[in-house]
């Protein structure tokens, strides 16, 4: 049996308009400090901005002079910006996006930049290599690994089929 105290807390709890804290913390989600939720939204501001500016001239500029590499690169990398906008909102609710970033960055760090770099070429300029090693060190610094691992590791999976109701 509760006591009194709990079960108003409980539902002073339920009751609040604070959706958001609140109702992770019920759940059993990991505390996440709000400067790493704040860090999120600069970094999707900047994919908005910066990122959606950039790509969107090339697009205005002349896609139609574009290989199908080309314009499949920059097709994604405006998407992604366009997707960043709901990260500005509802940053946790969009960290793949963030781990998408990472991901990408790496897979082209390594297979892309590293072998001409190793064999004393010049790296192609597509990305920026120092740019994109200081950009996924301080995204990794601000996603809070513990919610990401709680969220989309630990939890349940979803079943493959529904049960029949009879």
């Amino acid at each position: 049996m509760q006591s009194k105290s709990v079960i108003e807390n409980q539902a002073a709890n339920t009751g609040s308009n604070s959706h958001s804290e609140n109702h992770l913390t019920q759940k059993g989600a990991p505390h996440v400090p709000l400067w790493k939720t704040w860090g999120l939204r600069v970094f999707f501001a900047g994919m908005v901005f910066v990122l959606g500016f950039k790509q969107l001239n090339y697009i205005l500029e002349g896609a139609s002079e574009w290989n199908n590499w080309r314009g499949l690169g920059h097709s994604m990398l405006f998407t992604l910006a366009i997707l960043a906008i709901g990260g500005l909102f509802r940053p946790l609710a969009f960290l793949p996006l963030m781990i998408y970033e990472i991901a990408w960055k790496a897979v082209w760090l390594l297979v892309v930049a590293l072998p001409p770099f190793l064999a004393g070429e010049p790296i192609p300029g597509i990305v920026s290599v120092k740019g994109s090693l200081i950009g996924i060190c301080l995204i990794m610094i601000v996603i809070p690994w513990k919610y990401v691992w709680w969220r989309y590791v630990s939890q349940p999976l979803e079943p493959l089929r529904r049960k029949k109701t009879s």
